[in-house]
């Protein structure tokens, strides 16, 4: 029986602060500080009311430190997690680094979860074996009320649905469980998506249990608790994966979305000037063409003047949503700033590019933009200058790249200066 020092001496060596307390009461002033509390106590009904006892004062894991035949009795006495107290160094180390609360961005403005984010309590269990697939598939209807999703070895991880909280990996798949877990692990977080990983190992294998929670699993169950008779340990480790892989999913819509507002302008929806700024930086690196289209709206001083910056900003979006219908799938579009627009183009043939100009300009110029302003209801008619730079214009040898923005701003000069409501190709660096 390993005493509370010999855990306590385990965990300094893991570089975790330990503290330790004879009872409740002496462990009172530590609990709200602490990110985990490791119980040991044989007793179910006094463990269970210690765990009554600590909730009320903490938000921390709990941890019964109990041989497997009373794991059932921990979880159900409230525990989140057991831990064998003959555990090796390296298993310990890992399933604490596990199951200890994951710090988290405080980010403003994202305290509720996302519409449609409806895949909480979805599992998936990736297999080739049908005996265990059953096993699981019932133990998980019998446990939880869920639906178990079954994903073959060969399909993998691009078949899993989008939706699943919580992903088991069968350790047993030929060419084995960790490559798989790995190789899930990653796809995860290249899509910047989250969830709960979980190897179910056949026999216990302590070398692979601490692999796998190091390459990133957070549990490694044994394949047996299927059997009825761990239905509670089962119902209790899968709550805990489904809340894990909550909290992950969530973390990363979050981060999701920070990144989308990021690069979007707020009053339009389209990209904004400093996302089009890595877009066009990105064209002028390669070695392909491209084009651009600097987009202006007409005596807009004019709108705002005789009918508000409400007005104005009811043109800027309906300006905005017309390039959007034109534009489309073919190049990138954002607003450069007030009343400007930006378009990148992936060629740089002079043809495409005006002939793109001259579809936004007689899109714009053909609508009524109905806005409510200073006066009241009114249909304006607007218009767009459009100035369009192209690399093979450029009048230096191979035709710089970095020229193509110059053009294009001094194009739409061109194009005010001439009346508005055309399109002027610069065919030089400094025209007339």
């Amino acid at each position: 029986m390993t005493s509370r020092f010999a855990m306590k001496a385990r965990l300094l060596s893991a570089n975790h602060r330990v503290d330790t307390a004879n009872d409740l009461a002496e462990a009172a002033p530590l609990l709200p500080q602490s990110q985990a509390v490791l119980l040991r106590e044989d007793v179910p009904e006094r463990l269970a009311w210690l765990v009554s006892r600590i909730r009320i004062r903490s938000s921390a894991a709990i941890v019964a430190v109990c041989g497997a035949g009373a794991s059932a009795g921990a979880f159900l006495a409230g525990c989140d997690h057991v831990l064998d107290p003959l555990a090796g160094d390296a298993v310990l180390r890992a399933r604490l680094r596990s199951w200890l609360p994951h710090a988290t961005a405080d980010l403003p403005g994202f305290a509720e979860p996302g519409a449609g984010f409806d895949h909480a309590d979805q599992i998936g269990l990736i297999t080739d074996d049908a005996t265990l697939s059953a096993e699981w598939r019932q133990a998980v209807k019998d446990a939880l009320g869920k639906t178990l999703q079954i994903v073959s070895a060969q399909a993998g991880a691009a078949s899993l649905d989008d939706r699943l909280a919580v992903v088991l990996i069968d350790a047993g798949l030929p060419g084995g469980g960790l490559q798989q877990l790995a190789d899930l692990r990653a796809r995860l977080s290249a899509a910047g998506r989250g969830a709960a990983l979980a190897l179910l190992q056949h026999i216990p294998a302590p070398e692979e249990e601490a692999q796998a929670l190091d390459i990133g699993a957070s549990e490694v169950l044994e394949a047996q608790l299927s059997d009825p008779h761990h239905r509670v340990e089962l119902m209790a480790r899968l709550n805990w994966l489904l809340r894990r892989g909550i909290e992950s999913e969530r973390s990363h819509s979050d981060a999701r979305l920070a990144r989308r507002l990021a690069s979007i302008d707020p009053l339009t929806g389209l990209l904004n000037r400093r996302c089009m700024a890595v877009e066009i930086s990105a064209a002028m690196r390669s070695d392909n063409g491209f084009s651009l289209l600097m987009i202006d709206i007409d005596r807009f001083k004019a709108i705002n003047d005789g009918h508000g910056h409400g007005a104005g900003d009811a043109v800027l979006r309906q300006v905005a949503a017309i390039l959007g219908e034109v534009v489309g799938g073919d190049g990138k579009l954002g607003r450069h700033g007030g009343e400007e627009f930006v378009v990148l183009l992936p060629q740089g043939d002079p043809t495409l590019a005006v002939s793109l100009a001259e579809r936004i300009r007689h899109a714009v110029a053909t609508r009524r933009i109905r806005v409510s302003g200073l006066a009241g209801s009114a249909e304006l008619a607007v218009s767009v200058s459009v100035g369009v730079g192209v690399t093979e214009c450029c009048d230096c040898p191979g035709g710089a790249p970095e020229d193509v923005l110059e053009q294009a701003d001094w194009a739409l000069l061109a194009a005010k200066a001439a009346g508005r409501n055309i399109v002027i190709l610069a065919r030089e660096r400094r025209a007339a």
